[in-house]
């Protein structure tokens, strides 16, 4: 394994606005490189512009400095400097409350999970994701964790604090039920074992987490026993949820290396995963009727099986009106289940986007704007729109969601039918 230290010229990401997968408007990157040396890592590809991937790390050294510039460069005060500008110890409660909160808060960062995992074993030695996750904090800033390292229950003390001023959410990778299957495709990661226990922990510490399924490799993965195995040991270690996603293949080395695993391993799967990705897609998307399930749609069967969300939760961030984060999850699951779910087209799901977008961005308290009639004119919407968001408000969902989990309720009890009729011999 090759260490560099090297020094970042930037951080965050581009802005993210109305994310139905996690919830989050920035995401960074630790490092750069993963020892976890997953076999089907999008990072292997040429489209990262990084050789070496899972044996060379780059480690960015600066990474808390640029970070607190580029914080500040987007108008956020850290609480030491405020502190420090206004005797913060010396105001009351009230003074104290109204000073926070002209501090811009509507943000929430993923702090690990992006390209790389920030808890990878450099993080031992080099502690770039603690010295990160201490800036947010300071910063009061939501974080979103994504990791396969339970290396995160170091930090917990630290989580819960950041927990305490804004919320801490950290979500495990989880793809294998079987620990050695996970070891063939993720051979450097904790154990499945292993990650749920820190799961478990992590809930157990009152922070929020839960299961990000993600991805589920065609023919080896996708069958009802792995799957259900994965519902019940997440509703176990009381997750908040498990999402299910299926696998991306870019053309290049990305393939190349997973199907020499694939040919080695398993060879008996080799030829039906070459047909379902032969198509050498450039963003690596499967030929979609050629997949044996659609893992979401069985997933959310499962799912409510087991009475467990089979969708990531969007979090009230600081300073956001109740209603608000109530409406912006329910329009987010709509694009969720209207895109992912059901492949409906772009300009259908971009209504609810869009006013998703607005409410995200800053708008007036909507359970004013409602009794005040104002939803229309403020919002700009129509009002099949302002139904929505009326029924939303008055009882928690909408119709139009109800509408979309009763199509794919009925997706997925056929897909049911079909898995338990299918053999494995089948799937090529």
């Amino acid at each position: 394994m090759q260490y560099e230290c090297i020094k970042a010229k930037s951080l965050l990401s581009k802005p993210h606005v109305a994310d139905s997968w996690f919830h989050m408007n920035r995401s960074l990157n630790a490092y750069r490189g993963c020892e976890h040396g997953c076999v089907y890592c999008d990072g292997n590809s040429e489209y990262y512009h990084v050789d070496n991937f899972s044996s060379h790390i780059r480690i960015k050294e600066n990474a808390a400095q640029v970070l607190q510039r580029e914080l500040k460069k987007l108008g956020f005060t850290s609480r030491s400097e405020l502190e420090s500008e206004t005797l913060w110890s010396f105001l009351d409660d009230e003074d104290a409350k109204r000073i926070a909160e002209k501090v811009p808060q509507n943000l929430v960062i993923g702090a690990c999970g992006g390209v790389s995992d920030g808890f990878q074993p450099a993080e031992r030695e080099h502690k770039v994701t603690l010295r990160i996750l201490e800036t947010l904090l300071d910063y009061g800033l939501p974080v979103f964790i994504l990791t396969k390292s339970a290396l995160v229950l170091e930090y917990l003390d630290l989580l819960k604090e950041i927990h305490d001023r804004a919320f801490a959410n950290v979500a495990f990778t989880i793809t294998c039920a079987d620990d050695e299957v996970q070891k063939v495709f993720e051979p450097n990661a904790a154990t499945t074992s292993e990650r749920y226990a820190a799961l478990k922990e992590i809930r157990n510490a009152g922070l929020y987490g839960g299961v990000m399924a993600t991805p589920i490799i065609p023919t080896i993965g996708d069958n009802l026993e792995n799957m259900t195995e994965l519902v019940k040991k997440t509703k176990l270690a009381n997750g908040e949820f498990i999402q299910f996603g299926g696998m991306t293949l870019k053309p290049g080395r990305q393939k190349d290396y997973f199907m020499r695993v694939i040919k080695r391993r398993y060879l008996a799967n080799y030829d039906a995963i070459e047909r379902i990705y032969e198509n050498n897609n450039t963003y690596g998307q499967p030929i979609w009727t050629r997949l044996p399930v659609h893992v979401m749609t069985m997933g959310y069967h499962i799912c409510r099986e087991f009475n467990l969300r089979d969708r990531s939760v969007r979090h009230k961030t600081p300073h956001e009106h109740e209603s608000n984060n109530l409406v912006l999850g329910v329009l987010l699951d709509i694009v969720f289940r209207m895109g992912m779910h059901l492949g409906i087209s772009r300009n259908r799901i971009k209504p609810y986007w869009e006013l998703a977008a607005q409410i995200e961005r800053g708008a007036d308290e909507l359970g004013e704007l409602k009794q005040r009639g104002d939803l229309k004119q403020y919002l700009m919407i129509d009002d099949s729109m302002v139904k929505t968001i009326d029924e939303i408000l008055k009882t928690g969902t909408c119709q139009v969601l109800k509408n979309l989990e009763a199509r794919i309720g009925t997706m997925a009890e056929t897909e049911l039918d079909e898995e338990m009729r299918v053999s494995p011999d089948e799937y090529s």
